[in-house]
């Protein structure tokens, strides 16, 4: 719902102050996930690529992007890491979501 606050404010002037909120929230929600879950390998469930694994490295793009999933949930870093650079995905990733530029974002 972030992509069009609209949904959410009543005012546009509310905008900013919903994006800023929901933004902390989800920087929130990975700090508790970042707590509680420790990789069993190099992925989340051990040493081979999972459903899981995939799931964290796309929405860790979303919000509040790669730096802020970074600094709330430490301990992930390397997993997100190793499904981008997963051979298997290159033209998956290439195609959908490019690593140009600032990708990770703030």
């Amino acid at each position: 719902m972030r992509d069009d606050l609209s949904r959410l404010a009543a005012d546009k002037a509310h905008e900013a102050v919903i994006a800023a909120r929901t933004a902390a929230r989800i920087a929130d929600c990975w700090r508790m996930m970042g707590a509680q879950a420790a990789p069993a390998g190099r992925f989340m469930l051990g040493d081979e690529i999972g459903v899981l694994d995939l799931y964290l490295a796309v929405v860790s793009r979303w919000g509040p992007r790669r730096k802020g999933f970074y600094a709330a949930a430490p301990g992930l870093a390397d997993v997100v890491r190793a499904v981008d650079a997963e051979p298997r995905l290159a033209a998956l990733w290439a195609e959908r979501m490019p690593f140009e530029g600032e990708w990770e974002g703030l």
